[in-house]
Parts: C-alpha cells; sequence; structure tokens
C-alpha cells in the first residue's frame, strides 16, 4: 500500500487524507443510525397506555430514559403538555402549543440525523476530480520523458502512465463507497423524520380525544 501512495505521487497523500475522512464519517454515522434507528413503536405505544392512565410523569420519565430521536421530540412534547395541563389551559391552546413545541424542535433532532453527510458527499465528489488531477499529472510527466528520451522505450512513460492508472483507481475506489453510504444514510434520515412526524401527530391526536372524552 504505501509502495502505491509513494508511485501516487502528491495526489494520493490527498486522496489518503479523504479516505481516512470519508471512513470516519461513515463508521460515525453508521453508530448514529444504528442508535437513531432502533424500534420507537413500543415505546409510542407505552407512551399512550401512560397516558391513558393518567401516569404523564411515567411517560415523562420513559422517555428520558430512551435514547433517539423519536424520544427526544415525544419529550418536548409531553413536557409541554404537562406545563400547559398545570396551567389549566384551554384544550385547543394546548393541542397547539404541544404541536408547535415538537415541530419546532424536530428539525434539531433531523439536522443531528443528517450531520455530515455533506462532508460524505464532497468526499465522494472531490476523489474523483483529484484523481484526475494525479491521471493529467501522470501524463505530463510521461510526455515529458518521451519527449526528453533519446529513443522511445516502455520503461521511459511507465513511470507516468503508472502515476496516472493508479490516482484514477484510488479516486474512484474513495468516491464509490462515499457516495453508496451517503444515499443509504439520506434514506434512512428520511424514514427517521417520517416516523417522528407520525409520532408527534400521534400525540397530539391522543390530547386532543382525551381532552373530548373529558
Amino acid at each position: 500500500m504505501l509502495a502505491y501512495i509513494l508511485d501516487g505521487g502528491l495526489m494520493m497523500w490527498i486522496l489518503l487524507s479523504l479516505s481516512i475522512l470519508g471512513l470516519a464519517i461513515i463508521l460515525e454515522r453508521r453508530q448514529v443510525f444504528r442508535i437513531a434507528g432502533a424500534d420507537s413503536s413500543a415505546l409510542r405505544r407505552m407512551v399512550r397506555q401512560l397516558l391513558s392512565e393518567g401516569q404523564l410523569d411515567d411517560a415523562v420519565k420513559i422517555c428520558e430514559e430512551t435514547r433517539g430521536p423519536v424520544a427526544s421530540v415525544l419529550l418536548v412534547g409531553l413536557n409541554r403538555y404537562r406545563h400547559l395541563l398545570a396551567m389549566a389551559k384551554p384544550q385547543r391552546e394546548v393541542e397547539e402549543s404541544v404541536s408547535s413545541s415538537m415541530q419546532d424542535y424536530a428539525p434539531h433532532v433531523v439536522s443531528l440525523l443528517e450531520q455530515r453527510l455533506g462532508l460524505l458527499l464532497m468526499v465522494g465528489s472531490v476523489a474523483p476530480l483529484v484523481g484526475m488531477c494525479g491521471t493529467v499529472l501522470g501524463m505530463i510527466s510521461a510526455f515529458k520523458a518521451m519527449a526528453s528520451a533519446e529513443s522511445l522505450g516502455g520503461n521511459v512513460v511507465a513511470g507516468g502512465i503508472s502515476v496516472a492508472l493508479i490516482t484514477t483507481a484510488a479516486g474512484l475506489l474513495i468516491a464509490v463507497p462515499a457516495v453508496i453510504f451517503y444515499h443509504i444514510y439520506s434514506t434512512r434520515a428520511e424514514k427517521l423524520t417520517e416516523i417522528i412526524e407520525e409520532s408527534a401527530t400521534e400525540l397530539v391526536d391522543f390530547i386532543h380525544l382525551r381532552g373530548a372524552a373529558r
């Protein structure tokens, strides 16, 4: 591997840095989505059950103890709900305030899910360009060698062409997984955003029905 880097010239060091950056983002986001992607259906059922039994404090507590974006958004809504109930606010105001608090907080949670994905896409876009720069520099070196050589033997241009091929291949090998994981993580973020919205709507609907029952 070191031999390839040394043969590839300056551009290979840039590509090596991009590969390390891309790998670090992929592994870090993998951990984030592993936690965020945990099934939230059990949490949502338990919150509904506790609320139906009038155990609002227990519902708040279980959201505090649960990791993930759904629990965080529900916690904001439940805290606002508890605060407004203590102030004996009208039902309509309670529903609107709880819904607004979760809608305002949800983008912060989503932004944490999408964090560094743009940087991963940048790695996938820049790596092939850096590889192409290495290709051009390698070909320039090869043609310079050809121009100054007395005879055109294979060893005259082999060094330059080797640089060109190594950097091109390295750029593609870095870009392909970066772009693939970018799309994988973007899709996961979109699905989690939908789940967050569904959970928030579900809580507001439950509060509405509970208020109507009263």
